[in-house]
């Protein structure tokens, strides 16, 4: 079987389970305050807590804020990439961005 072939068979079921895994946390029940935003839900409505870069990384907290993720401010992760979830699709405010993993993960939400 030719390549195309087998990724136009796959996708059908690897987009059923990213559904699938979305929609089992969209009533914010499952999502501890403080939690990572790497770690919510698609298309869950949350608030942001705080934002946390590594100790390595510092600069990456002040970009953080640059673009308009500061505490207090709505953010829902809209999509990701079915390899692996990276990057990830962040709408926040009237902004929509493509977040790394790494980076999602030093914005702590609660849900909203």
């Amino acid at each position: 079987m030719p390549r195309w072939g087998f990724w136009k068979l796959a996708r059908p079921a690897l987009l059923t389970r990213s559904a699938r895994r979305g929609a089992a946390g969209l009533d914010g029940a499952a999502l501890p305050a403080g939690s990572a935003l790497d770690s919510v839900a698609t298309g869950l409505a949350c608030r942001i807590v705080a934002v946390a870069a590594p100790a390595d990384l510092p600069d990456w907290a002040r970009w953080l804020g640059e673009i308009g993720f500061l505490p207090g401010e709505r953010v829902t992760v809209t999509a990701r990439s079915a390899w692996g979830g990276d990057p990830l699709v962040v709408r926040i405010g009237q902004s929509t961005f493509a977040l790394r993993r790494a980076e999602a993960a030093c914005v702590r939400v609660e849900p909203a």
